[in-house]
């Protein structure tokens, strides 16, 4: 829409942001008067609006056919859009208390008539100070105001709700929807939906169950996952009624989600625990993350144990202390800090059994699947090197088990 300019005001002696509309090419009449219609559709919908989680609209004109916003300038500030990546997720808390007062914004701005439309972690803003603030209110719909109407379906794609790609009647509930949207992304690095057309994209958004974030995710409390199922509910009378409505169930559980964050070993330590174990010297730190974050860290006190079924696929590597392999109430081995385990699917139910305090990663089939390709390839390849070299030293291991030191 438009390339964005520090300034300075002298009038009010501030900094500014001074936002210059991109115009097409003046053979394009058409393209233009849209442009300017978008343009100060932002000046028009968020220079009416006054909260502190909504970037300020100060004034709006043109200036030798040049249109101009000047907004509120953020110093420092940087969009969510970097906190959705695998590699620098917030915690839990943190998450939920940005989507709280990012939902609060939106019920202030929608029982002013405004729908945003276009909710996603590039429209968010994240200050120095650690608040949050929407902008970009370019294909805001009015209740009193048609402008963007006629514009047909606009938005991003994988934020759009179902009524959005279906080109239906929009309320604040659709905004509600992307920022579920934008809460499972900032959860777990990925938006609910994803793939390689359009037209498949929003068949998965119209008809397709959005996947849980908790299975992605070992961190997420029930109530948090249940909170991002509502938002993105499907049909209208099960979605979030308001922003309100939003904003109160997360505060509710604010506590709840810091003690279970608290709980668990923050994830950079978790890094270079595993950086320590050879089995893992080949990741990169990406693919390391990955593995961090989809992974289950087991803390077993003596005696406890960890069972996997025999007909699902599960990879362990033990981290800390010895733990004994166990089937059909028989002890098979015993293996310790950097040795593997696996299930083939195929095995009797097995378990390990701690014979003292012991840490064991697990990652199910079903987890491993959600990582990226590279990340998937790795592990199983040095799975299934280190499960090999076992058996080339003639240790016997019944079929679907099997350690290996991997350091």
């Amino acid at each position: 829409m438009g390339t964005v300019y520090v300034g300075y005001d002298p009038f009010a002696d501030r900094d500014v942001a001074l936002k210059a509309c991109t115009l097409p090419a003046r053979d394009d009449d058409n393209a233009a008067r849209i442009a300017r219609k978008l343009f100060f559709n932002e000046a028009h919908t968020a220079g009416a609006l006054d909260h502190p989680n909504i970037l300020t609209v100060f004034d709006a004109g043109e200036e030798d056919g040049q249109p101009y916003i000047v907004m509120e300038y953020v110093e420092g500030g940087q969009t969510l859009a970097r906190h959705c990546h695998v590699d620098n997720l917030l915690p839990p808390a943190k998450v939920a208390e940005y989507i709280a007062r990012c939902a609060a914004a939106l019920d202030y701005a929608h029982r002013r008539g405004v729908v945003h439309r276009d909710i996603k972690p590039t429209n968010i803003m994240l200050t120095p100070s650690g608040d949050v603030k929407i902008g970009d209110f370019g294909i805001a719909q009015r209740a009193s105001d048609e402008t963007t109407h006629v514009l047909g379906m606009m938005g991003s794609p994988r934020y759009m709700s179902p009524e959005q790609v279906s080109d239906g009647v929009l309320t604040g509930q659709t905004d509600l929807y992307s920022l579920g949207v934008v809460m499972f992304e900032l959860l777990t690095g990925r938006t609910p939906y994803t793939a390689t057309s359009l037209p498949s994209l929003f068949k998965q958004i119209v008809h397709d169950d959005a996947p849980s974030a908790q299975e992605l995710r070992e961190d997420i409390i029930d109530g948090l996952d249940s909170i991002v199922q509502c938002a993105l509910e499907k049909e209208l009378p099960y979605r979030y009624q308001s922003g309100t409505e939003f904003a109160a169930d997360l505060a509710a559980l604010f506590t709840e989600i810091r003690t279970v964050t608290d709980a668990h070993p923050d994830r950079e330590q978790r890094f270079e625990t595993l950086r320590e174990f050879g089995f893992f010297n080949e990741f990169s730190d990406t693919e390391l993350i990955e593995i961090v974050n989809f992974s289950q860290w087991r803390h077993l006190d003596a005696g406890q144990t960890c069972s996997f079924s025999a007909h699902v696929h599960n990879y362990a590597v033990v981290l800390s202390g010895d733990a004994e392999v166990v089937q059909a109430e028989k002890v098979r081995t015993t293996i310790g800090p950097g040795e593997v385990f696996a299930t083939n699917g195929t095995s009797a139910d097995s378990s390990l059994r701690a014979r003292n305090g012991c840490v064991v990663l697990v990652l199910g089939a079903a987890k491993l699947d959600q990582v990226s390709e590279q990340t998937r390839a790795r592990f199983q390849g040095n799975m299934l090197r280190a499960l090999t070299l076992r058996l080339s030293v003639s240790r016997i291991v019944p079929a679907g088990v099997a350690s290996d030191r991997a350091h």
